[in-house]
């Protein structure tokens, strides 16, 4: 079950989207205000498939499990995928492009995470549309994916050359046993496309990451 979010966005891309249950902190090129991430945490992400439990900060790992209240997982990206798990002992969140999918991020995250899930939320990313990669890129992510490029229906999941990081992960935990009824939010906002928004990799080549975190009510 798809929901798509509209958030109401400030200046340089800061916005507070509410969930049951849930808040969803977002931040683009106007950075974090200070004191507002104390309790976040973050990984040193290195595009690849592991999902660690209860890390203390800026380990490599491009997933995480927490349990309880008392921390926020937060993803930092400049064009790939951050999404989140909430549910009422643990909350998660994972990092995702076209290395993270190969490696099977989506789908470890749906096999470890400890209860079922309340919602997952896909945040901002570069869309299907903006996100161009050749050939060999293209077919690891549809094999990964276990899309193998069309829907039951015979559509084409992915652009012609290109890939779709949300359908991608979508397809990949769906495949790791993801519950079709558990609600999936989506922030649609393209990060190459809403440079007034967010920084963009593919745009500009920046090293400035958009953040996003999710806050447990």
């Amino acid at each position: 079950m798809m929901i798509r979010l509209r958030p109401e966005y400030a200046s340089g891309g800061r916005a507070l989207v509410e969930l049951p249950g849930a808040v969803l902190h977002l931040v683009g090129i106007a950075g974090p205000m200070r004191d507002e991430m104390e309790d976040v945490v973050f990984l040193s992400q290195v595009h690849g498939g592991e999902v660690l439990r209860d890390p203390a900060g800026w380990e490599e790992g491009d997933g995480m499990i927490l349990e309880g209240r008392r921390k926020c997982p937060g993803i930092r990206t400049a064009d790939c995928l951050p999404v989140f798990f909430g549910s009422s002992g643990f909350s998660g969140a994972f990092h995702a492009g076209w290395r993270g999918i190969v490696a099977g991020i989506a789908g470890r995250m749906v096999m470890e995470y400890p209860e079922r899930p309340e919602f997952v939320l896909l945040g901002n990313c570069i869309c299907g549309d903006c996100y161009s990669v050749g050939e060999d890129v293209r077919r690891k992510v549809m094999m990964a994916s276990f899309t193998a490029g069309h829907s039951p229906g015979g559509h084409s999941v992915h652009p012609p050359h290109g890939i779709d990081l949300k359908k991608a992960v979508l397809a990949q935990m769906a495949a790791a046993g993801l519950p079709d009824d558990v609600p999936v939010y989506t922030v649609p906002e393209c990060t190459m496309c809403r440079g007034d928004l967010f920084h963009s990799h593919r745009r500009d080549g920046t090293a400035e990451r958009n953040l996003q975190w999710l806050r447990m009510d």
